[in-house]
């Protein structure tokens, strides 16, 4: 987990719940670290593709805004793979829309993640710029 740790997550999810949520089998008395690590993984996948061309990766130094949004996101994807998960907590759902709005927000730079030792990265590739034709405005024929 590069993103954030364990303590992290048991910080904003409460033991019990994190094993009822991380565990298939119902008697379970410890959290499955393993089924986090996935969540984990695949929800820092998803915030490189917000950061991906604005930023270095792997990010060298996380700021918290990215360990905050990588908690959230993980929440949501461990209540989500329950059979309830369709019917999520409101607080849950509306955290989950806030945090992939200031991913948005990030990645299309009207936020920034204050990156001690970067700048945004340049797009790779070619730039094209057009401009308008010139108006004859006056000239009439």
């Amino acid at each position: 987990m590069r993103y954030l740790t364990i303590d992290d997550i048991r910080l904003a999810i409460p033991t019990a719940t994190l094993i009822a949520l991380s565990s298939d089998d119902p008697l379970a008395q410890d959290i499955d670290i393993a089924v986090i690590e996935r969540a984990a993984a695949s929800t820092e996948e998803l915030i490189d593709a917000h950061l991906r061309g604005r930023y270095v990766l792997p990010l060298t130094n996380v700021p918290t805004v990215i360990r905050d949004s990588t908690v959230v996101l993980v929440r949501h994807q461990l209540y989500s793979r329950r059979p309830e998960g369709a019917d999520l907590p409101k607080a849950i759902s509306d955290s989950y829309q806030a945090t992939l709005k200031v991913l948005a927000d990030i990645r299309d730079g009207r936020l920034t993640i204050g990156l001690d030792s970067g700048q945004a990265q340049p797009e790779p590739g070619v730039f094209k710029v057009r401009a308008a034709k010139k108006s004859n405005f006056g000239d009439r024929p």
